[in-house]
Formats: C-alpha cells, structure tokens, sequence
C-alpha cells in the first residue's frame, strides 16, 4: 500500500516537471471545438482523467472480488457444517463399533468361563 502511494507521488512528480517543460500554447482537437490552451494543461487534464479511469476500473474489479468473496465465504461455510457433520457421524459409528466389539469380547469371555 504504502509502495503504490510512494510510486503514485513519484509519477505525479515527473508528470508536473513534464507538463511545466512543455508549456507551449496548442490548439486542442475536441471533436466539435478547436481551444487553444496550454501543454501543460493538457498534459495535466490528460492524467488526471487516466488516473481517474484506473481508479473507476479498479473500483469495478474490487465490487466484483468482494461479491466472489462472499460467495465463497458462504460456500465455505457450508462445506465446514458439512463436515462437522460427517465428523459427527463417522464418531457415531466408531462408538457404535467399539460397543459392539465390547459386548463380542463379554460373550467370547462368558464362553470362554463356562
């Protein structure tokens, strides 16, 4: 986080030295209209609005992570009860064997007396 921001800063840096180095006057195609105004400004509003077009799309693709993100959470949630579950019977099971065997050895001993 703190590398991104460091970096983000840097760029700003060279972008502002960039932009005052060029700061001729340009007519600016606009579809439309033809306004003459400075490089630097242009260079300028060009980066502002990639900056602000990154931070939309990136914004898109984190509203779409945290949706994947619950999704799964609750996908993992289940498989989690599904388990404890499983866990729950496969201990049944054990205790029901154990029981069992426990009464085969009390009838092999009582055969085993007689």
């Amino acid at each position: 986080m703190q590398l991104t921001v460091i970096f983000s800063l840097l760029f700003a840096v060279v972008i502002a030295i960039f932009a005052g180095l060029n700061s001729k006057v340009v007519e600016v195609n606009l579809l439309f209209i033809k306004p003459e105004m400075s490089q630097a400004i242009v260079i300028l509003i060009s980066a502002i609005f990639g900056a602000a077009l990154m931070y939309l799309l990136n914004f898109v693709k984190s509203i779409k992570k945290s949706g994947e993100i619950r999704v799964l959470k609750k996908a993992n949630t289940k498989l989690e009860q599904e388990k404890s579950d499983l866990n729950n019977k496969i201990n049944k099971k054990n205790e029901e064997t154990n029981e069992i065997k426990q009464n085969d050895d009390l009838e092999e001993q009582e055969k085993n007396i007689e």
